[in-house]
């Protein structure tokens, strides 16, 4: 979900982490590279260059 969106809208990383239940946009960062193998910023520079 949190990768959708941030391919999706223009929400900030922290929105979106409140968005997944993150209070902590750090812990969502930490999380989501440990996921999908980057940062939350780099994944979405990443699939916006895809489209």
């Amino acid at each position: 979900m949190a990768a959708d969106l941030l391919r999706d809208t223009e929400a900030t990383v922290a929105t979106v982490a409140r968005q997944v239940g993150y209070e902590d946009a750090f812990a969502f960062s930490v999380a989501f590279k440990r996921v999908r193998g980057r940062s939350p910023s780099t994944w979405r520079r990443a699939a916006g260059s895809a489209r």
